[in-house]
């Protein structure tokens, strides 16, 4: 599997589309998942190793709240 995943979410509700839409006043946030085993779909960790949050990489990226 060679092709980009992508799709859009509401960070409020987590409702999920193939196109961007307006959600709770806002539009959706772009997301890209990576491929499987992906360093993007893990839990971000810090350096040592401990957890600083349980959602992926991904979102917290398509949300603002890590830089790429």
């Amino acid at each position: 599997m060679d092709h980009e995943q992508q799709f859009y979410i509401c960070p409020t509700c987590f409702q999920v589309c193939e196109t961007r839409i307006e959600c709770h006043e806002h539009l959706m946030v772009k997301c890209e998942p990576g491929q499987p085993g992906d360093e993007q779909r893990k839990p971000v960790t810090d350096r040592f190793g401990h957890l600083v949050s349980r959602a992926p990489r991904w979102y917290l990226e398509a949300v603002g709240w890590l830089r790429k």
